[in-house]
């Protein structure tokens, strides 16, 4: 049997037999009693029952009556059964109803219980109000069954009482755990009296025990249940309660999602995002608390969607939401109080903070007062006070101190992070850094890893250029980021090499000095950090261990792209010089053509914008020979043709070669044309079958993947040559070229039927 089970059987056993439970209290020690005059206990007694008959106020009406029940005086309990007997008070009856039933629980002993059995039937019987009678039932369960049997039992069976107190009396018998009780209810369902009947049916069905319309089956059904013992008993009814409690929660569930499912359809048919929100403004100001929790759910997703509406029309019903009694409401509210800015949230959060007991939306709160104070420090417009950034940041030095690490962790980032914009005096400065030096000194190297690497990380954080104390905190932390950089943890030396990096006023030199601590280290992890580093704030120093680690698996893209930052921010000098570098085979074999490409572009634009014609000519050059490589024709066809322009002999007859084979590349007929006339209206031209221009036709027209070859012959044949040699030269490529094509074609035409 499960733990939750046994405790709610033992209860159970012990509301069935509360005399035994009462028999084993000890007899109250004697006492020496001060002396109360008779007129002040007569002044109080007429105030307590004052109070009962008439206040207002419920929980004012069930405090006089619990004086009045532990009274010793013989008329404050004259004064509650004579309650209990008015029909015309309802309010002062359900507060004695309560009263009774909280003796229960209550370590005081009542004198004489008993007086109250025979007046609560009578409310039971009585009462017109049903919730009051479900409050008089409940406090019969302050004795046991066999206590109170007679008197239920009579009533019950009284003919002179109406059917709706009769079944006010079925319920009260139902309520309370015993086997006699249900054998009482076996019993009216053999009346005459078809009321009577269904509600003994409904109250045996209520505690899971489903009775058959056959009364031979109930008489077999019956003759089980007395032949069970009391223990035998009262397991089988917790068991059918906790399935019937399943299956109410399971239901209860369902028709939660049907509603609010409902709730959202209702919610996405709000013509504008002004309708949502004022849709969204009523549920917040719901009773239940899931509404309210659905409700701030929808302006979550309003807040990081592409929404424009404004929030600021919900501050009366946004921000109370922080004191509900629901801590899912309070911390749903913090979570996104934390990401409005334009509502005014700081001081109602602090508040809350001062007196919130649960530590899960305390912890929202805190995040949440974070953000409202950063964003006041570091935006436009009007500014905490500041005592809001201090009461934040005492306890943010609260949460850092508190031995859960999850709680610390929460401290550090909020101290890291009001820290970082100006306004505060060096010497309160001086006494965060200085308690957040002291947690982590504090930590055990071995088994606080994780929450070493978020203090270690809050402190980096304030070294950083963005932050106002940088340079108060790297005194205070550079000595222990040095010690974090020896230790075995992998996460913390990751997280002091920024820490270092961010302390240090000479980036260049604390990278090298890095890299030749753990330039070779057994974690990638770190090898990369370096890598990333050095394209932050490196130098020409570090290009030569990166260009090394160009084409490592993991590594090679990465020291690329830092290689590239360094190149970025360095002199046109440096460019020419790797220009070459690049160029060679032992880098030029690690690189691809468009890493290759994205240097000499970058060259190609320096040269441009400082007006240097021969680097720019070197980089044009080179970034033509890697477009054809990378298939980019166009790119090539357009540095090709700037370089044909200011070339000449064999310099210009190469661009022009490239060009051609281009132009075919591209399939462009009218440019390639074009680049031929231009060509064969020069002198000295190499018309021959191995020359540039013949090899790059014919293998073009070899090519069976060509496209329009018939259309550039015909164009090839409309082109004049006006010099006598070279024309025939190209009429006796063109001859040859038609017939191999022509050939070539009709070979095709006649295999494609057997293909």
């Amino acid at each position: 049997m499960k733990a939750p089970r046994l405790h709610i059987l033992m209860l159970l056993l012990m509301a069935a037999c509360p005399g035994t439970a009462c028999a084993q209290e000890a007899t109250p020690a004697a006492v020496v009693e001060e002396v109360v005059p008779t007129t002040q206990i007569d002044t109080q007694l007429r105030i307590n029952k004052t109070t009962l008959l008439e206040s207002p106020n419920r929980k004012n009406q069930v405090d006089a009556a619990i004086l009045l029940l532990t009274s010793e005086n013989p008329d404050a309990r004259r004064i509650l059964l004579d309650v209990l007997a008015m029909t015309d008070n309802p309010n002062a009856r359900a507060a004695v109803c309560e009263a009774v039933s909280l003796t229960r629980t209550s370590p005081q002993p009542v004198k004489n219980k008993e007086d109250f059995i025979k007046p609560l039937i009578g409310v039971i019987t009585s009462e017109q109000d049903y919730s009051i009678v479900k409050l008089a039932a409940e406090a019969t369960l302050v004795f046991s069954y066999s206590q109170v049997q007679l008197e239920l039992e009579k009533a019950v069976a009284d003919p002179a009482l109406s059917v709706t107190a009769r079944t006010n009396v079925i319920y009260a018998m139902r309520r309370h755990p015993d086997k006699q009780a249900v054998i009482k209810l076996f019993g009216l369902m053999d009346g005459s009296e078809p009321q009577i009947v269904e509600a003994a049916r409904s109250a045996l069905a209520s505690v899971g025990i489903v009775v058959s319309s056959d009364p031979a089956i109930r008489r077999q059904s019956l003759l089980e249940l007395q032949q069970r013992s009391a223990e035998s008993f009262l397991r089988e009814r917790v068991i059918r309660q906790e399935t019937r409690m399943r299956e109410n929660e399971t239901d209860r569930e369902n028709l939660w999602k049907k509603y609010l499912t409902d709730k959202t359809a209702l919610y996405n048919l709000q013509g504008t995002e002004a309708a949502k929100v004022k849709f969204l403004n009523t549920s917040l100001a719901d009773r239940d608390a899931r509404v309210k929790i659905w409700a701030l759910e929808r302006l979550e997703e309003m807040r990081v969607g592409t929404s424009k509406a404004k929030f600021s029309e919900l501050e009366p019903t946004l921000i109370p939401l922080i004191t509900d009694p629901s801590r899912d409401v309070r911390r749903n509210t913090a979570r996104l109080l934390a990401s409005l800015w334009e509502v005014n949230v700081a001081k109602p959060l602090l508040d809350q903070l001062n007196v919130e007991t649960d530590e899960l939306v305390r912890r929202e709160i805190l995040v949440a007062l974070r953000e409202a104070c950063y964003a006041s420090l570091t935006t436009p417009g009007p500014k905490l006070p500041e005592e809001i950034r201090a009461g934040t940041l005492g306890w943010a030095v609260k949460f850092l101190e508190d031995a859960d690490p999850e709680k610390a962790r929460v401290g550090a980032e909020v101290i890291g992070k009001l820290l970082e914009p100006n306004g505060l005096k060096p010497e309160d400065v001086d006494g965060y850094l200085t308690h957040l030096a002291d947690r982590y000194a504090g930590l055990n190297p071995a088994n606080d890893v994780s929450l070493r690497v978020d203090l270690l990380s809050a402190m980096a954080g304030l070294c950083s250029s963005e932050s106002k104390c940088r340079d108060l905190a790297a005194k205070h932390f550079g000595s222990l980021f040095e010690q974090a950089l020896a230790e075995k943890a992998d996460p913390v030396r990751l997280i002091a090499i920024d820490g270092l990096f961010n302390a240090s006023g000479d980036k260049p030199s604390i990278i090298r000095r890095l890299w030749k601590i753990l330039g070779s280290d057994p974690l990638p992890a770190i090898r990369l950090k370096l890598v990333e580093l050095a394209g932050d704030a490196g130098g020409a120093q570090e290009l030569d261990w990166l260009a090394e680690k160009l084409g490592v698996a993991g590594e090679g893209d990465a020291s690329w792209q830092a290689i590239l930052k360094i190149f970025r921010r360095s002199p046109s000098t440096l460019l020419a010089e790797w220009a070459a570098k690049i160029k060679s085979p032992p880098i030029a074999g690690r690189l691809t053509p468009e890493q290759q490409i994205s240097f000499f572009d970058m060259v190609r634009q320096r040269a441009q914008a400082e007006t240097k014609p021969e680097l720019l000519r070197e980089a044009q050059t080179n970034l033509a020979d890697l477009y054809i490589v990378a298939g980019r024709l166009k790119e090539a066809s357009e540095c090709l043709r700037i370089l044909a322009a200011g070339a000449t002999g064999q310099e210009l007859a190469k661009y022009q070669g490239q060009l051609l084979q281009v132009y075919l590349g591209l399939g462009s007929t009218e440019e390639t044309c074009g680049l031929l006339v231009n060509y064969l209206s020069t002198k000295g031209l190499d018309l021959t079958p191995e020359g540039v221009v013949a090899k790059s036709i014919e293998a073009y027209l070899s090519n069976p993947a060509a496209v329009n070859s018939q259309a550039l012959l015909d164009a090839l044949q409309q082109i004049k040559v006006s010099d006598l040699q070279a024309a025939q030269a190209w009429q006796a490529l063109l001859n040859g070229w038609t017939s191999r094509y022509a050939k070539a074609k009709k070979t095709g035409e006649i295999d494609s039927p057997h293909n």
